[in-house]
C-alpha cells in the first residue's frame, strides 16, 4: 500500500482530506494494536503522525515571533549590510522600508555574493526581490506549506488584523513539524555549554540537548519504563511529559519522573531552556 503517494494525491482536495486522514489514522491504530510492521515501518509511522499533527497546526503556533525576526532596512549602508549577514548567517532576510511593518521584499545572500564577486558595491536595494508572502496567523500550516511550494517562496510573514508584522515562518519551520529538527553545522553546540549546574540537585539545560547526554550527566528521566523512541532531546521529553507545548514559567512534573522541570525560555514553536531539579523523593 503506497500510503505516501495516496496522501500526496489527496491533500489537494480539501473535501476528501478529512476522510483520507481518518482512514490512515485507523490503519495506524490497527497496526499499533497488533504490533504489525507490514503496513508501514516505524519511520513512516512517525512521519505520518507528524503530518496528522500538521493538519491541526496553525501558523501562529510555529512562527518565529516578531522580536526574533532578523530583517534589514532598505537603506542600510553596504559595509553594515555585509557585516550583518556575516554575523547572522541566514540565507534570506526580509527587507523593510522605515520600519518592520513595511516589508518590501526579501534579500538572498547568494545575490549579495554575486555582486561582490563581480566587484560591485552591493546596496540592499540592488538585490531585494519583491516576491513576499503575507499570511494570517490563523492559516493552517498545511495550507501554507502547499502555497509556499506552489509559489516557490521560502519565507512567509505573519500579519495581524491591523496589518502589523506578527512573526515569520520559513519553509524549514514547516518541514521541521513533519521531520523534526533540521540542524546544520552552525546549529551544533557543545554539550558542555548545554548544561549548567546550579546546585547539587538543580541544573539549567538547553532544550536541544540530546536526551541520552542529559541522562548520562544528570540521571534517568523515568523511574520505570522507557522513553518514547521518537524523542531525542530533553525539550521534546518535557513537552511529551506535559502533553502540550509548555509556556515560559510553566512547571512540569509527573509521578514516574524523578525531576521537576521549569520552563525558563520558550517561544511559540519550542521550549528553549529548562531548569531540572532532581527530587529526593516523589512529591
Amino acid at each position: 500500500m503506497k500510503l505516501f503517494s495516496k496522501l500526496k494525491s489527496n491533500l489537494s482536495c480539501k473535501k476528501e482530506e478529512k476522510k483520507v486522514f481518518s482512514t490512515l489514522e485507523s490503519i495506524i491504530d490497527a497496526r499499533e494494536e497488533r504490533g504489525d510492521s507490514q503496513v508501514v515501518d516505524a519511520h513512516e509511522l512517525w512521519l505520518l503522525k507528524n503530518i496528522f499533527r500538521l493538519r491541526d497546526v496553525r501558523v501562529r503556533m510555529i512562527m518565529r515571533p516578531r522580536v526574533e525576526i532578523d530583517a534589514v532596512p532598505l537603506d542600510m549602508p553596504p559595509s553594515k549590510f555585509y557585516k550583518y549577514i556575516m554575523q547572522e548567517r541566514f540565507t534570506r532576510y526580509p527587507v523593510y522600508d522605515g520600519n518592520l511593518d513595511n516589508v518590501v521584499g526579501v534579500v538572498h545572500v547568494k545575490d549579495v555574493l554575486a555582486q561582490i564577486l563581480a566587484h560591485k558595491k552591493c546596496r540592499v536595494s540592488d538585490v531585494v526581490k519583491r516576491n513576499i508572502l503575507f499570511v494570517s496567523p490563523f492559516m493552517r500550516a498545511l495550507d501554507l506549506l502547499k502555497e509556499m511550494q506552489s509559489k516557490k517562496i521560502q519565507i512567509a510573514l505573519i500579519v495581524d488584523e491591523h496589518g502589523s508584522i506578527d512573526g515569520l515562518v520559513s519553509l524549514e519551520d514547516l518541514l521541521e513539524v513533519i521531520v523534526g529538527q533540521i540542524e546544520d553545522e552552525d546549529d551544533a553546540c557543545d554539550n558542555k555549554e548545554m548544561l549548567k549546574r546550579i546546585d547539587a540537585h538543580t541544573v539549567e539545560v538547553h532544550a536541544t540537548m540530546k536526551l541520552n547526554d542529559f541522562e548520562t550527566q544528570v540521571g534517568p528521566v523515568l523511574l520505570q519504563g522507557t522513553v518514547n523512541p521518537e524523542i531525542d532531546t530533553i525539550g521534546g521529553f518535557v513537552a511529551d511529559l506535559a502533553g502540550h507545548l509548555p509556556e515560559k514559567g510553566e512547571v512540569i512534573q509527573a509521578p514516574n519522573c524523578p525531576f521537576k522541570f521549569v520552563v525558563l525560555q520558550a517561544n511559540a514553536r519550542q521550549i528553549q531552556k529548562l531548569s531540572a531539579q532532581k527530587l529526593e523523593k516523589q512529591e
